[in-house]
């Protein structure tokens, strides 16, 4: 039995799929992203990089 994320789409299901996906990144690229959040990525990038520089190497 197939699951329906394993069936083959149509080319009318592709379109409508492909158009779905295009509004929904769209909306998400005008969402205002919140301070805090940018805050946040920036002290995980940073630590990442700390934890990168402390790593012994092999």
């Amino acid at each position: 039995m197939t699951r329906p994320s394993q069936r083959d789409f149509g080319p009318q299901e592709n379109l409508s799929l492909d158009q779905e996906i295009a509004s929904l990144l769209k909306a998400i690229e005008q969402e205002k992203i919140p301070d805090r959040l940018t805050e946040l990525a920036i002290e995980l990038q940073n630590a990442l990089i700390q934890k990168r520089r402390c790593k012994p190497e092999s």
